[in-house]
C-alpha cells in the first residue's frame, strides 16, 4: 500500500476538510448536477474524477456504463464530476485547501497548476505505481518523455498523449479565403509580418459584410513558442537553438519587439477590436461568424476538422512556428492522483485502463455505441452521430476533450477529414527538434515572491502591449523597467543556476 503524504494526512486528521465543508464540492452543486452512480458491485470503491469541462446531459448514463466496464477489469467504479472551465481554477483551489477527498483530476501548467499542486503536496508521486500497476501506459512513451513530468525527481502526473509540439499559425475561414482567392497567398506565408499586406483586402471585405466585424479578436501574437523560444516561467525563455540554454527575458528580445510592433500596426489599422475581448466572449463571437481568423492556434493533422466540430465554421490552418518538443508541450495535459485519495493504486489502474483500452477510452470520450455514436467505417475507426443526429452535439454526450482524458491516439475519428491524423501527429512528435532544456522543470519556491510580482506586472503592462493598445517604444521600456523593479532578474539568476545544475547532472 502506498503511503500518503504526511502533510495531507495531517490536514485530514485535524479536520480541515470538515471545516471547509461549506466550500469545495458543495459549491459545485449550483453549477453542475451531482450524479452518483450506483456501483455495479456495492462493495467496490468508487473513484471520483474531477473534469474541467461542461457537464453533459447523459452523464449518469455514461458513468454507469464506464462503471460496469471498470468493475469487471479493475474492481472499481467511477463518479464523473464536471467543473465549468471558467470556474475550474477557483474551485480546485478551494477543494485542495479543504483537503476534500477525490481521486483523479486534470492538471497542467496552464490550469489547476501542476507545479503548485506538487509544491503544496496535493498530488501523489506516481513513479513506483506507474511501473507496477500501469506498465502499458509507462511503456507507451519513452523515458525521456516521462522526464518532462518529473518534478524534484518524482512524477506526479500521467501524461495524456496528444500533440506535444506547437506549430502555431492562423486558422482562416474557408469562405473568405475562397471568395477573395487568397488561399495560395496564405499558404505561402512564412511569418506574421508577411500577412499584413493581405489584411487590407480582408478588411475591405469585412467592411461590406453585415456580420463580420474584425479580422481577429486581437488576442495578440506575442506567444513565446511562436517566435522560436521555449517558455519557462515568469516571462523567461530559452532560445530553441541555444545549446548553452541561457535564460532570457522575453520582453527584451528582438522577436518580442517585432510581435508588439505588428500588434500595434494591426490595431491602428482597425484589423482587431479597439477594446479587450475576454476569451469566452471571443469564442462566442467567432462561433457567431464575426471574425475571419484565429491568429495563433496549434496547427496539427486533423486540426481543421476539430475546429469545425467545435466552432461550426469550416477553416484552413497554416503553420508558421517550427515544431519544438518542450517540457511545457509534453506536460500541457496531465491526469493527477490526489493525495487525499483513499485508493491511489486503483486510480493508477484506472490510468492504465483509460490509456491502453480503446473501448473504455472512447466510451469516456464519445459515449455509448448505438446511443451516442455508431460506426460509419469501422475498418478506418470512423464514427458518426447515432440515430441520424445532425452532429455529436445533439446526442447527449460530447465533452470534446479527448486530449484531457488520455491517449488521443486511441481515439476514434469523428469526421472524414480526421482519418489518419493520429499516426501523422505521433510522427510530428517523434521528429520535432527537442528544446535544449527538454525535461528541465524550474523550482519556483526560492523566488515565489518575485514571481508573483512579475506576474502582476505582466498583467498590468504586458497585456495592453500584446493587444496593440500601447506605443511599442514607450510601452516595452516601461514594461521592462517594471519587471526589473519586481525582481525578474533575481528569478532569471535563480533559473539559470538551476538550469546549469540540471545540465551538469544530465551531461
Amino acid at each position: 500500500m502506498v503511503k500518503k503524504l504526511s502533510r495531507r494526512d495531517f490536514i485530514k486528521t485535524t479536520g480541515a476538510a470538515a471545516a471547509g465543508a461549506s466550500i469545495g464540492f458543495s459549491a459545485l452543486s449550483s453549477r453542475t448536477p451531482r450524479t452518483f452512480a450506483a456501483p455495479r458491485r456495492q462493495d467496490q470503491p468508487r473513484l471520483a474524477y474531477l473534469i474541467r469541462a461542461q457537464s453533459q446531459p447523459d452523464t449518469q448514463l455514461v458513468q454507469d456504463a464506464l462503471s460496469d466496464y471498470m468493475s469487471e477489469r479493475i474492481g472499481a467504479t467511477i463518479e464523473l464530476r464536471f467543473i465549468e472551465p471558467g470556474a475550474f481554477d477557483d474551485q480546485m483551489a478551494l477543494i485542495n485547501a479543504a483537503a476534500e477527498e477525490y481521486d483523479l483530476v486534470y492538471t497542467a501548467p496552464w490550469t489547476n497548476n501542476y507545479y503548485t499542486n506538487v509544491n503544496q503536496e496535493y498530488l501523489f508521486p506516481l513513479d513506483d505505481m506507474l511501473l507496477e500497476l500501469a506498465p502499458g501506459l509507462w511503456s507507451s512513451m519513452t523515458p525521456e518523455t516521462w522526464e518532462a513530468a518529473r518534478v524534484q525527481g518524482e512524477i506526479y502526473g500521467s501524461i495524456n498523449q496528444q500533440i506535444f509540439v506547437k506549430p502555431f499559425g492562423p486558422f482562416i475561414r474557408d469562405d473568405v479565403l475562397d471568395t477573395l482567392e487568397l488561399r495560395d497567398a496564405f499558404a505561402s506565408v512564412t511569418s506574421y509580418a508577411e500577412m499584413t499586406p493581405l489584411f487590407a483586402q480582408i478588411k475591405e471585405y469585412i467592411d461590406q459584410d453585415d456580420v463580420l466585424t474584425h479580422i481577429a479578436s486581437g488576442a495578440g501574437i506575442a506567444i513565446q513558442d511562436l517566435w522560436g523560444y521555449d517558455p519557462q516561467d515568469a516571462g523567461l525563455v530559452i532560445k530553441s537553438t541555444d545549446e548553452t540554454a541561457q535564460a532570457q527575458i522575453f520582453s527584451e528580445t528582438d522577436e518580442y519587439r517585432q510581435a508588439i510592433e505588428l500588434s500595434r500596426e494591426w490595431y491602428l489599422a482597425g484589423y482587431v477590436p479597439s477594446d479587450e475581448v475576454p476569451a469566452d466572449e471571443a469564442d462566442r463571437a467567432w462561433s457567431a461568424g464575426q471574425y475571419v481568423m484565429r491568429l495563433a492556434g496549434v496547427v496539427k493533422p486533423g486540426g481543421d476538422a476539430e475546429a469545425l466540430a467545435r466552432w461550426g465554421i469550416p477553416v484552413t490552418s497554416y503553420p508558421i512556428a517550427e515544431p519544438l518538443l518542450t517540457t511545457g508541450g509534453v506536460t500541457a495535459t496531465l491526469t493527477g492522483v490526489s493525495s487525499t485519495s483513499n485508493n491511489p493504486e486503483l486510480a493508477v489502474k484506472y490510468l492504465e485502463l483509460v490509456n491502453t483500452d480503446p473501448v473504455f477510452y472512447n466510451m469516456l470520450c464519445k459515449g455509448i455505441e448505438g446511443t451516442h455514436w455508431e460506426w460509419a467505417d469501422q475498418e478506418r475507426l470512423l464514427i458518426q452521430p447515432a440515430g441520424g443526429a445532425a452532429s455529436f452535439t445533439d446526442v447527449g454526450w460530447n465533452p470534446n476533450v479527448d486530449w484531457m482524458f488520455g491517449n488521443v491516439f486511441n481515439s476514434y475519428y469523428s469526421s472524414e477529414a480526421q482519418v489518419g491524423a493520429w499516426p501523422e501527429t505521433a510522427e510530428l512528435n517523434r521528429t520535432a527538434r527537442p528544446s535544449p532544456v527538454l525535461g528541465f522543470t524550474f523550482n519556483r519556491a526560492p523566488v515565489e515572491t518575485e514571481i508573483a510580482s512579475v506576474t502582476a506586472v505582466g498583467d498590468e503592462f504586458g497585456k495592453p502591449l500584446n493587444l496593440g493598445f500601447v506605443d511599442p517604444t514607450e510601452g516595452i521600456a516601461r514594461l521592462n523597467e517594471e519587471l526589473k523593479n519586481a525582481g525578474i532578474e533575481r528569478v532569471q539568476e535563480e533559473m539559470q543556476r538551476q538550469i546549469d545544475e540540471w545540465k551538469a547532472a544530465n551531461a
